[in-house]
Protein backbone atom coordinates (compact mmCIF):
# COMPACT_ATOMS: atom_id res chain seq x y z
CA UNK A 1 0.00 0.00 0.00
CA UNK A 2 1.07 3.46 -0.73
CA UNK A 3 1.24 5.91 2.18
CA UNK A 4 0.39 9.53 1.77
CA UNK A 5 3.21 11.73 2.93
CA UNK A 6 2.12 14.97 4.56
CA UNK A 7 4.83 17.60 4.76
CA UNK A 8 5.79 18.84 8.24
CA UNK A 9 4.62 22.38 7.51
CA UNK A 10 1.07 21.20 6.78
CA UNK A 11 1.04 19.00 9.90
CA UNK A 12 2.12 21.94 12.04
CA UNK A 13 -0.49 24.30 10.64
CA UNK A 14 -3.27 21.72 11.04
CA UNK A 15 -2.21 21.17 14.64
CA UNK A 16 -2.08 24.93 15.27
CA UNK A 17 -5.52 25.47 13.73
CA UNK A 18 -6.98 22.60 15.78
CA UNK A 19 -5.53 23.88 19.05
CA UNK A 20 -6.68 27.42 18.26
CA UNK A 21 -10.19 26.16 17.46
CA UNK A 22 -10.38 24.23 20.75
CA UNK A 23 -9.15 27.20 22.80
CA UNK A 24 -11.60 29.60 21.12
CA UNK A 25 -14.46 27.13 21.58
CA UNK A 26 -13.72 26.73 25.29
CA UNK A 27 -13.45 30.49 25.74
CA UNK A 28 -16.73 31.18 23.96
CA UNK A 29 -18.58 28.41 25.77
CA UNK A 30 -17.44 29.71 29.15
CA UNK A 31 -18.02 33.36 28.24
CA UNK A 32 -21.37 32.91 26.52
CA UNK A 33 -22.52 29.97 28.65
CA UNK A 34 -25.12 31.81 30.71
CA UNK A 35 -26.39 34.26 28.13
CA UNK A 36 -29.94 32.96 27.68
CA UNK A 37 -32.54 34.81 29.74
CA UNK A 38 -35.32 32.43 30.67
CA UNK A 39 -37.52 34.50 32.98
CA UNK A 40 -37.66 37.66 35.00
CA UNK A 41 -38.18 37.04 38.71
CA UNK A 42 -41.66 38.38 39.37
CA UNK A 43 -41.10 40.33 42.59
CA UNK A 44 -44.47 42.16 42.44
CA UNK A 45 -46.31 38.82 42.24
CA UNK A 46 -44.18 37.49 45.11
CA UNK A 47 -44.91 40.51 47.30
CA UNK A 48 -48.66 40.08 46.77
CA UNK A 49 -48.46 36.40 47.71
CA UNK A 50 -46.31 37.12 50.78
CA UNK A 51 -48.79 39.73 51.99
CA UNK A 52 -51.66 37.27 51.59
CA UNK A 53 -49.64 34.62 53.47
CA UNK A 54 -48.86 36.97 56.34
CA UNK A 55 -52.57 37.74 56.78
CA UNK A 56 -53.49 34.05 56.67
CA UNK A 57 -50.72 32.99 59.06
CA UNK A 58 -51.15 35.75 61.64
CA UNK A 59 -51.85 33.26 64.41
CA UNK A 60 -48.85 31.00 63.58
CA UNK A 61 -45.61 32.92 64.31
CA UNK A 62 -43.41 29.94 63.39
CA UNK A 63 -44.56 29.67 59.79
CA UNK A 64 -41.83 30.38 57.25
CA UNK A 65 -43.06 32.67 54.50
CA UNK A 66 -42.20 31.53 50.98
CA UNK A 67 -43.68 31.67 47.52
CA UNK A 68 -43.32 28.85 45.01
CA UNK A 69 -43.47 30.13 41.45
CA UNK A 70 -44.01 27.63 38.65
CA UNK A 71 -44.18 29.15 35.21
CA UNK A 72 -44.34 27.65 31.80
CA UNK A 73 -41.68 29.01 29.51
CA UNK A 74 -42.80 31.01 26.55
CA UNK A 75 -41.56 34.00 24.68
CA UNK A 76 -39.21 35.08 27.50
CA UNK A 77 -36.43 32.76 26.34
CA UNK A 78 -33.90 34.77 24.34
CA UNK A 79 -30.24 35.77 24.48
CA UNK A 80 -29.70 38.74 26.76
CA UNK A 81 -26.31 40.37 27.32
CA UNK A 82 -27.42 41.63 30.72
CA UNK A 83 -26.84 38.03 31.84
CA UNK A 84 -23.13 38.72 31.45
CA UNK A 85 -22.93 42.09 33.17
CA UNK A 86 -25.52 42.21 35.94
CA UNK A 87 -24.48 41.28 39.48
CA UNK A 88 -25.06 37.95 41.19
CA UNK A 89 -24.70 36.64 44.74
CA UNK A 90 -24.84 32.90 45.31
CA UNK A 91 -25.89 31.92 48.82
CA UNK A 92 -25.73 28.13 48.61
CA UNK A 93 -26.41 25.01 46.60
CA UNK A 94 -27.08 21.35 47.21
CA UNK A 95 -29.66 18.58 47.05
CA UNK A 96 -33.06 18.54 48.70
CA UNK A 97 -33.64 16.07 51.54
CA UNK A 98 -36.55 14.28 49.90
CA UNK A 99 -35.55 10.60 49.84
CA UNK A 100 -37.87 9.74 46.94
CA UNK A 101 -36.87 12.47 44.49
CA UNK A 102 -33.85 14.57 45.42
CA UNK A 103 -33.62 17.75 43.35
CA UNK A 104 -30.59 19.97 42.84
CA UNK A 105 -31.08 23.59 43.91
CA UNK A 106 -29.11 26.83 43.91
CA UNK A 107 -29.87 29.74 46.26
CA UNK A 108 -29.22 33.36 45.27
CA UNK A 109 -29.69 36.70 47.00
CA UNK A 110 -31.62 39.58 45.41
CA UNK A 111 -31.54 43.04 47.01
CA UNK A 112 -34.91 44.75 47.52
CA UNK A 113 -36.19 47.02 44.75
CA UNK A 114 -33.94 45.47 42.10
CA UNK A 115 -35.03 43.82 38.89
CA UNK A 116 -33.76 40.24 38.63
CA UNK A 117 -33.73 37.59 35.93
CA UNK A 118 -32.94 33.91 35.62
CA UNK A 119 -30.20 33.18 33.08
CA UNK A 120 -29.33 29.68 31.92
CA UNK A 121 -27.02 27.91 29.59
CA UNK A 122 -28.42 27.23 26.13
CA UNK A 123 -28.50 23.50 26.96
CA UNK A 124 -30.73 23.95 30.03
CA UNK A 125 -32.96 26.41 28.18
CA UNK A 126 -33.44 23.88 25.39
CA UNK A 127 -34.20 21.14 27.93
CA UNK A 128 -36.77 23.34 29.67
CA UNK A 129 -38.43 24.11 26.33
CA UNK A 130 -38.44 20.43 25.33
CA UNK A 131 -40.06 19.38 28.63
CA UNK A 132 -43.25 21.37 28.23
CA UNK A 133 -44.93 19.28 30.92
CA UNK A 134 -42.47 20.45 33.62
CA UNK A 135 -42.49 24.18 34.34
CA UNK A 136 -39.59 26.21 35.66
CA UNK A 137 -39.71 26.21 39.46
CA UNK A 138 -38.20 28.83 41.69
CA UNK A 139 -38.95 29.65 45.32
CA UNK A 140 -38.68 33.07 46.91
CA UNK A 141 -38.08 33.59 50.62
CA UNK A 142 -38.04 37.07 52.18
CA UNK A 143 -34.96 37.86 54.26
CA UNK A 144 -33.97 40.78 56.41
CA UNK A 145 -32.06 42.42 53.57
CA UNK A 146 -33.94 41.37 50.44
CA UNK A 147 -34.96 38.02 48.96
CA UNK A 148 -33.44 34.58 48.73
CA UNK A 149 -34.40 32.89 45.48
CA UNK A 150 -33.99 29.13 45.06
CA UNK A 151 -33.90 27.68 41.57
CA UNK A 152 -34.87 24.02 41.59
CA UNK A 153 -33.22 22.30 38.64
CA UNK A 154 -34.32 18.77 39.38
CA UNK A 155 -31.95 16.43 37.52
CA UNK A 156 -32.05 13.78 40.23
CA UNK A 157 -31.12 11.12 37.66
CA UNK A 158 -27.56 12.49 37.57
CA UNK A 159 -26.72 11.16 41.03
CA UNK A 160 -26.95 7.47 40.15
CA UNK A 161 -24.47 7.50 37.21
CA UNK A 162 -22.15 9.75 39.25
CA UNK A 163 -22.13 7.26 42.09
CA UNK A 164 -21.57 4.34 39.71
CA UNK A 165 -18.72 5.98 37.77
CA UNK A 166 -16.86 7.88 40.47
CA UNK A 167 -18.18 6.59 43.78
CA UNK A 168 -19.34 10.10 44.71
CA UNK A 169 -23.01 10.94 44.18
CA UNK A 170 -22.21 14.68 44.14
CA UNK A 171 -19.61 14.62 41.35
CA UNK A 172 -21.77 16.73 38.99
CA UNK A 173 -22.56 19.53 41.47
CA UNK A 174 -20.09 21.99 39.99
CA UNK A 175 -21.50 21.46 36.48
CA UNK A 176 -25.11 21.66 37.69
CA UNK A 177 -24.45 24.87 39.63
CA UNK A 178 -23.34 26.60 36.43
CA UNK A 179 -26.52 25.75 34.50
CA UNK A 180 -28.75 28.48 35.95
CA UNK A 181 -27.92 31.76 37.64
CA UNK A 182 -29.91 34.71 38.95
CA UNK A 183 -28.67 38.14 37.97
CA UNK A 184 -29.91 41.44 39.38
CA UNK A 185 -29.36 44.96 38.17
CA UNK A 186 -26.38 46.60 39.84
Amino acid sequence: MKKTIIPYKIKGSILTITILFVVISLFLSSFLGKIVRVKFVEIDFVLEKLEAQSKAQAENPYAIPKVDVQRRLGSDIRPDFRCLFWATTEVGRGWTNDSNDRDFFIDYYIPPDKQAMICTTPALAAALIAKRTKPLLYKVYPTEYGFRVRIVEGLSKVREPCKDWTGNADCANSILSRQAIIRYEP
